[in-house]
């Protein structure tokens, strides 16, 4: 069976290329490098290297190396979603946090590779696990997001 994902991007509802209402280049308001309130550089509340409570590597219970119920290695209740490609190849899997203001990113081999923490907007900002801000996601008209670097490239997408 063909993955349905797989024209992800040609679908406007998924490519923000084709969409000026998800893309971040075009629209100020979602892109963090314009908006102040969503850039975790400026806004010291979702920006987890000041808020511990945000930080899974300083806070045991989003860490999935000290909260086995958070590693896909150790459990299956995990929230099931995807890291894909903007081609639709998979890069690894989400694990959705009790708090929901935290997402933990691991790759193909289940190795946590980083988080995103809700930047209160619709979206999340990245981060690797020494806590250097990567890049943010941000909700797409297909019921997912859509991965950003931090210079607005459209770099994944997560789905389910």
């Amino acid at each position: 069976m063909r993955n349905p994902l797989s024209r992800a991007k040609h679908l406007a509802s998924i490519n923000p290329q084709f969409n000026p209402s998800i893309n971040p280049k075009v629209k100020a308001a979602i892109n963090p490098n314009f908006n102040p309130w969503i850039n975790p550089v400026r806004n010291s509340r979702i920006n987890p290297n000041f808020n511990q409570y945000l930080n899974p590597v300083a806070t045991a219970l989003l860490n999935p190396t000290r909260n086995s119920l958070l590693d896909p290695k150790l459990t299956h209740k995990f929230s099931g979603l995807r890291r894909l490609t903007p081609q639709a190849e998979l890069l690894g899997y989400v694990v959705r946090t009790r708090s929901k203001a935290v997402l933990l990113f691991f790759d193909k081999d289940l190795n946590w590779t980083s988080y995103a923490v809700d930047n209160g907007q619709d979206g999340y900002n990245v981060f690797d696990l020494e806590g250097t801000w990567q890049g943010y996601v941000l909700k797409n008209q297909a019921r997912g997001w859509n991965e950003f670097n931090l210079e607005g490239d459209w770099t994944g997408m997560i789905a389910a």
